[in-house]
């Protein structure tokens, strides 16, 4: 999420890379096959990745050099950019009623941009940080780094969810995507998306993508992975991360082993 790596992790983060088979209803453990790549700009520190109105939408971070990007889609050419208030470090976008909302981090501020100016139209105040954000059509869902995941709606929160894992609760929810009645999450500094189920909270799926990025495509300033966005028209899932030179269409591959 940050560009500053905490001291230590929730031992639980580690615990979902095991998926414990002590779980009553333990979760499903996916593998991937990378079967597509487009090239992207490494000066994305990508926070979220959106497919809409046949267009790639990025939302990169950082204080001072955060923006907004659009390509046309699936060409990747026609890079239009919108550059942020240096006192925004901008997280997650989703598209909700035809306008692009993007999150920012500490300045709590929930951002409406139009889709085809791509200028700040409105700025709703969020109840604490911003990190992911997607949208069921209807609703926003919101990460702000806890366990919670809250619904807005309306410019307020309606409820929350607590997001948990064999009955533990599961934080550092980062960028966020709606696939197919289900909220799949970047878990922020692993390898590892969570499947979650909208109406318990309670993860179903874990995607194990360790090696999406080759060894030989990192650099010094590559980050980790972050970014889900899904082909509206095709159904393809397409993953990212933060300085990354390209995006990954995968398909899953259920382990039936563990």
């Amino acid at each position: 999420m940050r560009n500053v790596i905490p001291q230590s992790l929730m031992a639980l983060v580690a615990c979902l890379a095991l998926a414990s088979t002590a779980t009553a209803n333990p979760p499903r453990i996916f593998d991937y096959v990378a079967t597509e790549t487009r090239a992207v700009d490494r000066d994305h520190f990508t926070q979220g990745l959106l497919i809409w109105d046949d267009a790639l939408w990025v939302s990169s971070g950082l204080y001072g050099e955060s923006f907004v990007a659009r390509y046309d889609w699936p060409s990747m050419t026609n890079r239009k950019i919108t550059q942020l208030p240096d006192h925004y470090f901008a997280e997650g976008l989703a598209e909700l009623n035809g306008r692009i909302y993007v999150l920012t981090w500490r300045s709590q501020d929930l951002l409406v941009l139009d889709p085809n100016s791509m200028e700040i139209i409105e700025t709703h105040p969020l109840l604490g940080e911003g990190w992911g954000v997607t949208s069921d059509g209807v609703q926003l869902w919101i990460s702000d780094g806890t366990h919670r995941l809250a619904v807005w709606e309306d410019g307020k929160v309606k409820r929350t969810i607590e997001v948990t894992y064999d009955g533990k609760r599961v934080s550092r929810l980062n960028e966020l995507e709606w696939i197919n009645g289900e909220i799949w999450a970047n878990v922020w500094l692993t390898d590892q998306i969570v499947r979650i189920d909208p109406t318990s909270g309670i993860i179903t799926g874990i995607i194990d993508l360790r090696g999406l990025l080759p060894r030989g495509e990192r650099r010094r300033d590559t980050d980790v992975l972050n970014g889900i966005a899904v082909d509206p028209k095709t159904g393809a899932i397409w993953l990212g991360g933060k300085r990354w030179p390209s995006i990954f269409n995968i398909e899953l591959v259920e382990r039936t082993t563990r």
